[in-house]
């Protein structure tokens, strides 16, 4: 199986990705993937019409909804046309510092005040880690829930669907180490129930976040379970070796 990804944002290697650097995005098809989730807006922008009725499925360990500064995040956005370096690139001055107006943490607060009145449903699975989404009634799941019933949430009477997924949900602080928290059934059963929405054409976008230097055991592992996923939706995927880690 060979598939032909879009490299959005070339492969730089397999460095520090942090709250802004993004090291690669790509695409096949409406599946993105990516190091950094700080891109999943400019994903989600590239595929649907955001102003019109969708839903939105976030699993990931994080809200990502920080609103700490939200009202001068808002005054510094970029175009929502812009390509991809512009929407990474926009910065605001803050305490005579340039800094990124969309990071890793943020993303989903910007597009909850910017786009959340078109959300039809608004389904949310973290480990409750960071600030709560800024929407009035998300719907709230368990881990245990996620792979029974993926495919019957993503409904077509809902649809489009965005689907996020960041990596970093399926694992734990275990002491000194971070381990995986499932099972191999378990990410089977995910991957499935994406498959079967797949095939329904429920899904408007998925975007597939691998965060690999923190929350996770790091880029060989999180590039294995990215490869596991995406291989149910017939998606064959490897990062290129052609850069050595810093």
């Amino acid at each position: 199986m060979i598939t032909e990804w879009e490299w959005i944002v070339p492969f730089k290697g397999r460095n520090h990705s942090g709250s802004v650097e993004q090291n690669f995005l790509c695409k096949a098809g409406n599946v993105y993937v990516m190091d950094n989730h700080r891109a999943a807006l400019w994903c989600w922008l590239n595929e649907l019409d955001l102003t019109t009725p969708h839903s939105l499925i976030h699993i990931d360990r994080h809200p990502d909804a920080l609103q700490s500064r939200l009202d001068e995040w808002l005054k510094h956005l970029p175009s929502w046309a812009a390509g991809i370096d512009a929407y990474l690139g926009k910065t605001y001055q803050s305490d005579d510092f340039d800094c990124p107006v969309i990071r890793w943490d943020n993303y989903i607060s910007i597009y909850l005040r910017e786009f959340g009145d078109s959300l039809t449903t608004f389904r949310c699975l973290t480990h409750e880690d960071g600030d709560p989404p800024n929407f009035g009634h998300p719907m709230y799941s368990s881990p245990w829930e996620l792979p029974e019933n993926l495919s019957y949430w993503l409904a077509e009477r809902e649809g489009p669907w965005i689907v996020n997924i960041d990596l970093d949900y399926f694992y734990c602080q275990f002491e000194s180490d971070i381990r995986m928290m499932v099972s191999d059934d378990y990410i089977e059963a995910v991957a499935t129930g994406l498959k079967d929405a797949m095939d329904r054409g429920t899904i408007g976008v998925l975007t597939l976040c691998l965060t690999p230097d923190s929350y996770t055991p790091g880029w060989t592992a999180t590039e294995t379970l990215a490869a596991r996923i995406l291989e149910r939706l017939d998606l064959a995927f490897q990062l290129p070796n052609l850069v050595e880690p810093t």
